[in-house]
């Protein structure tokens, strides 16, 4: 599925009505549909905490993490045969029914891919000076592999649904499927590599904001965390 940032509108009346439409788009994006999307992860993330060997963390953490990247790459793989199989003329509401739920074992796959790598990176990062060193790295990893915009997320930009792109998801070489050895590794590095170095400066940055921004008062360091990010958002 093809990312893109806040939901587009088409601007029809003047310069005025589009700065409206863009202002309400905005707010759109970073009042209702960014925190709905944070709340689906937190409460995927906590069912899984809750459920998948609740008693052995560094167990889940594993399993969790292989969940994630096995069907991460089957999602890949087999991208252009979904695409190929299931097009709107199948009739709207059998389309509407199988994308949705073909998203939503997507969204299982991604959350659980970043939790279990999130997860198994607090069992070798604790202190602040490694936690340091590992954001800065994979930051400029993601920056040397020229992928940084993958480091966005809700609630700075969604994505919407359309049939075009629906089931598209961009590798990294950007391979065709019809070559097939490459289009395989093509996938392999998209997930495991590139996947992983977002997951890392994404636990990195959470990780020093808890040391650094009020760690003594949890309520005081999420409103400020909040507040910061409305600002900057806006």
């Amino acid at each position: 599925m093809r990312g893109s940032t806040i939901l587009i509108v088409e601007s029809f009346g003047g310069p005025r009505t589009e700065a409206i439409l863009e202002i309400v788009d905005i707010l759109f994006t970073t009042a209702i549909a960014g925190p709905l999307i944070i709340t689906y992860w937190k409460a995927t993330w906590t069912l899984m905490d809750l459920y998948i060997y609740p008693e052995d963390q560094l167990l889940s953490a594993v399993w969790t993490t292989a969940f994630g990247i096995v069907f991460g790459l089957l999602l890949y793989l087999l991208q252009d045969i979904v695409k190929t199989k299931l097009q709107p003329d199948v009739g709207k509401a059998k389309y509407f029914i199988l994308t949705r739920l073909y998203t939503f074992f997507a969204a299982i796959v991604n959350v659980a891919a970043c939790k279990g790598v999130w997860n198994l990176l607090e069992y070798v990062l604790e202190d602040a000076q490694s936690i340091m060193f590992s954001t800065v790295a994979s930051t400029l990893a993601v920056m040397a592999l020229r992928t940084l915009r993958n480091v966005n997320s809700a609630p700075f930009c969604i994505t919407v649904d359309t049939a075009e792109d629906y089931f598209e998801a961009p590798t990294f070489y950007k391979t065709s499927s019809r070559e097939t050895a490459l289009y395989i590794l093509d996938c392999v590095f998209s997930v495991t590599v590139v996947g992983s170095l977002v997951v890392f400066v994404w636990r990195g940055s959470w990780a020093l904001l808890d040391i650094f921004l009020y760690p003594d008062n949890l309520v005081k360091s999420c409103w400020t965390s909040l507040v910061s990010d409305s600002i900057l958002m806006t």
